[in-house]
């Protein structure tokens, strides 16, 4: 009698045979090639639909948001080249070793003049920062700056390029402006996405413009950086970037090999988030030392329904005129000299050392000026150097250089300090030159000696940047940290109106996650290396 057909083969017992029942081992047989048939038929179709996602040209269309989240993290590692003399010459004498890291999270909002097409060039955008912090450690020194909360309100105008940040209530120092200039513009990051719909394996070459944007330079003379789609999905269409460039920034050249890799998301219909390794050498200039560094950028952005701290209405820009003057001043403060000025930004702080500090003007690598500005034995409260005895000091100074004393006069600063001047013109070395000397004192005996010097041709240029620089001067408490900025056009100002803000949102949504949060700790060396 035949014996019943179980209802599945038992397979839990690892005794269990089938080499006794036939009908049930064909049974087995029977399903297990059934299900691997099955299987090799799902591998085929899903292998096809992979292989028709791949082959599907996939539409990269921008959209233009105009309020975005942005996060950014910098990591920079390699050397200063630092001049054997910054005061003479831009010859590099050593390398000093820098390690940099820097955050910043802000809000930003674009901003177009009006009946300005959707396509067309963003040229200027509005900022808040919530976090901008720098660490560095530059030949052993350790040095950390952060943005001042009266100051995290920026403005940036792309009209130019490098792009001009200010703020509409204040005045930076210089470690904040180096702080806010990034090496890649969040502002054009979508300029680096092809124009065209692309399929995995497609490879186009980015123009020079899109790039010079991007990487926020005065010009970007030549170079060959190309783009290659790396993987598509529903949700995401992927990028690697490599190449090389060459520009300047403000006069000085610079050299750039990229590697990166972008993400475009598909229902974004933007680029939002960017990796990149730029190794840079930049030669030295007039008024900062060069490097050879490797920066790793990572970027991520995403849209915002409305602003968070930056004010609900937008800022307005006169787009018919260049950045506001009266708003590109920066504070120059030397601790030994204990005294601070408010200058424009030409002027750098080239040395602050015991004996005196020397300051620079300098204009696209260009110095127009040196001012070298020291502090003086304090006279007893009440006691004056009179303008006499100010130009027998100037003349016994200059000696033969000396062809003549143009003008002498004295009077308060627009602080209330006493200032002496002298201008007086020379020669050195057969080479015209001009110097003015500045005296100043206050009440309490604190004084302070500036020289400006110029060549006879850089007068004008000079545009008499001294009157400023009396009217901004003051003199710092012995310790103090900070100086009381004023207003660099000496007036009162005015009173700063309250900006209406909404709840601060949660930014769990913003956090960097891996791989797109790190970048290989290892230099890479081609776009694959970007973790």
């Amino acid at each position: 009698m035949e014996r019943p057909r179980p209802s599945s083969p038992r397979l839990s017992s690892p005794q269990c045979s089938f080499g006794g029942d036939r009908s049930t081992r064909r049974s087995f047989l029977t399903r297990a090639s059934a299900i691997a048939t099955a299987s090799a038929l799902f591998a085929q179709v899903a292998s096809a639909d992979d292989s028709a996602q791949s082959e599907t040209p996939v539409s990269i269309k921008v959209d233009r948001h105009r309020l975005m989240r942005c996060r950014m993290e910098l990591e920079v590692k390699g050397n200063v080249k630092v001049p054997s003399d910054p005061v003479q010459s831009k010859k590099t004498k050593t390398a000093l070793p820098v390690n940099s890291t820097a955050s910043l999270d802000y809000e930003e909002r674009l901003l177009s003049p009006e009946g300005t097409v959707e396509e067309s060039e963003v040229v200027a955008a509005e900022r808040f920062y919530h976090t901008a912090s720098n660490l560095s450690v530059l030949n052993k020194t350790s040095v950390e700056h952060q943005l001042r909360e009266s100051m995290r309100h920026v403005i940036v105008r792309r009209e130019m390029l490098p792009e001009v940040v200010y703020s509409p209530e204040g005045y930076f120092r210089h470690d904040e402006l180096s702080l806010l200039k990034i090496p890649v513009s969040s502002v054009a990051i979508d300029r680096l996405l092809p124009a065209q719909a692309v399929i995995k394996g497609d490879r186009y070459e980015l123009d020079l413009e899109s790039l010079r944007s991007v990487l926020n330079l005065s010009t970007l003379e030549s170079g060959k950086v190309e783009a290659v789609v790396s993987a598509i999905d529903d949700g995401n269409v992927r990028f690697q970037i490599e190449g090389d460039v060459e520009g300047s920034v403000d006069g000085v050249s610079t050299r750039m090999r990229l590697l990166g890799k972008m993400t475009y998301d598909r229902s974004v219909k933007a680029c939002t988030w960017l990796a990149m390794a730029l190794h840079e050498t930049r030669e030295i200039s007039r008024a900062e030392p060069g490097f050879d560094i490797l920066a790793k950028v990572r970027l991520l952005r995403q849209p915002l329904e409305q602003p968070v701290r930056l004010p609900a209405e937008a800022h307005v820009v006169d787009f018919e005129n260049p950045p506001p003057e009266n708003r590109l001043f920066v504070e120059l403060k030397s601790d030994h000299c204990q005294a601070a000025v408010m200058m424009d930004r030409r002027w750098r702080m080239i040395s602050d050392d015991p004996g005196q500090c020397v300051m620079r003007m300098v204009e696209h690598d260009n110095s127009i000026a040196q001012c070298n500005l020291r502090k003086l034995t304090d006279l007893p409260a009440g006691k004056h150097l009179t303008l006499e005895a100010f130009e027998a000091d100037v003349k016994r100074t200059l000696g033969n250089q000396l062809v003549q004393l143009v003008e002498a006069d004295q009077g308060l600063s627009a602080l209330g300090l006493r200032i002496l001047r002298v201008v007086a013109d020379g020669e050195t070395q057969g080479v015209p030159v001009r110097w003015i000397m500045m005296h100043f004192s206050d009440d309490t005996g604190k004084r302070v000696h500036s020289t400006f010097t110029m060549a006879g041709q850089k007068v004008e240029d000079f545009a008499g940047c001294d009157a400023q620089f009396g009217d901004s001067l003051q003199f710092l408490s012995s310790g103090k940290g900070e100086s009381e900025s004023a207003d660099p056009t000496a007036q009162a100002s005015a009173e700063k109106q309250t900006s209406p803000i909404v709840a601060e949102p949660n930014d769990a949504s913003l956090e960097l996650s891996a791989p797109e949060a790190e970048i290989a700790t290892k230099p890479p060396q081609s776009a694959s290396d970007l973790k």
